[in-house]
């Protein structure tokens, strides 16, 4: 095995004992904006019914990438969608189980979700066995997208969604790395940006090279949202009042939405 991909494992392993560990304590500090009720995307809580990146899902099978606690493919579930889970933890996918069974007693009927351990890059699912695939934070900021994003395409149908959300490669520039406040500085390279080390490894790249990956995986561009905090929102349990400030002035993050050649 080359380095490549003896770092590829490492850091699948890494951020499986890192979301094994933190699983508990992320759920506990960020229910309020992991609901099961309603879809919602991104850091500032947006619904999907008002985003409508997705596109319609009642009888659609639908793929969560990175599902962590389950909490949007439940909500999907609730409107109708087949849905599956890939997490890497089994911690997470255990919350996952506990959420869904709290769901289903809600409803009063069990709901269509499946729940798979497997990294998102080798998920091990079908060619072409799903209309939609979405990921808000999960893949799509803990994996490799050199790596997923095919992933993606391939387990999706022609004319399938992929919708996701990132930390803007804008934001990335301008976050230091110590976590002091971020301001309009440029402080971090955007040229050569991929993986970004802390206590879980994550990902992001430069625009130009989203584009390049999207052709070359079969995708086609539907849309880019760059979001924004909804007006009376100071703080949120992602953001400080600082990083709020700021995503009213700059692109804090997007979603990328995209249909499969």
């Amino acid at each position: 095995m080359d380095s490549s991909g003896s770092t590829m494992l490492a850091d699948v392993d890494q951020n499986e004992r890192y979301w094994d560990e933190y699983a508990q304590g992320y759920h506990m500090g960020h229910a309020v904006n992991l609901p099961t009720d309603r879809a919602t995307w991104s850091v500032f809580g947006l619904l999907e019914s008002e985003l409508g990146a997705l596109g319609p899902v009642e009888g659609r099978d639908v793929l969560e990438l990175g599902c962590g606690g389950a909490q949007f493919a439940i909500s999907l579930a609730r409107a109708g969608a087949r849905c599956t889970g890939v997490d890497l933890s089994r911690e997470q996918l255990a919350l996952a189980a506990r959420l869904l069974a709290e769901a289903e007693a809600e409803e009063g009927a069990g709901l269509d979700v499946q729940l798979v351990q497997a990294d998102v890059a080798r998920t091990g699912l079908a060619d072409a066995s799903f209309d939609v695939a979405f990921s808000d934070y999960g893949a799509s900021m803990f994996a490799d997208p050199l790596l997923w994003v095919p992933e993606a395409a391939r387990v999706l149908r022609p004319g399938g969604r992929l919708a996701f959300s990132t930390i803007s490669p804008l934001l990335e520039t301008c976050w230091p790395s110590d976590q002091s406040p971020v301001d309009g500085r440029l402080v971090r390279d955007y040229f050569g940006m991929h993986r970004i080390e802390g206590r879980a490894v994550y990902f992001n790249l430069p625009y130009g090279d989203w584009v390049r990956l999207f052709r070359r995986s079969g995708f086609d561009i539907v849309d880019m949202l760059e979001t924004r905090p909804p007006e009376g929102v100071e703080t949120t349990a992602y953001r400080s009042a600082n990083q709020v400030a700021w995503a009213r002035r700059w692109p804090a993050e997007t979603i990328w939405v995209l249909d499969r050649r």
